[in-house]
């Protein structure tokens, strides 16, 4: 029974995750083509870069919303994750916008250049 929770956890998790991404997809592909195209990113040779920030930011915004919001009203208890500390909160926010926002400063500079 144990691993049928698990796996219910874990679906709603990856439909969460699926969701987010469907909708920060659009927004991205919009802001792309309103900078030139990913042609332009390409080229420059920041397209890695751009990428691995974004990634990065996704990661640790889905991680405090996990922890904070989707994990206490779970019907699968895990002892050893409790919601994360406030300091860890601002911490990990602070770190995943400042990643999402430097991969839009790039862009920026890529399609000002």
């Amino acid at each position: 029974m144990e691993s049928f929770r698990w796996f219910i956890e874990f679906s709603k998790l990856i439909f969460i995750l699926f969701i987010i991404m469907f909708a920060y997809t659009l927004i991205n592909a919009f802001l792309l083509e309103a900078a030139g195209g990913f042609e332009v990113l390409s080229e420059s040779g920041y397209a890695t870069i751009f990428f691995l920030l974004q990634t990065g930011g996704i990661l640790a915004l889905m991680t405090v919303y996990y922890r904070n919001r989707l994990q206490p009203h779970s019907r699968l208890k895990l002892l050893a994750q409790e919601p994360l500390s406030k300091a860890w909160t601002r911490r990990l926010s602070a770190a995943g916008m400042a990643a999402i926002a430097a991969s839009y400063v790039i862009l920026l500079l890529v399609a000002l250049g």
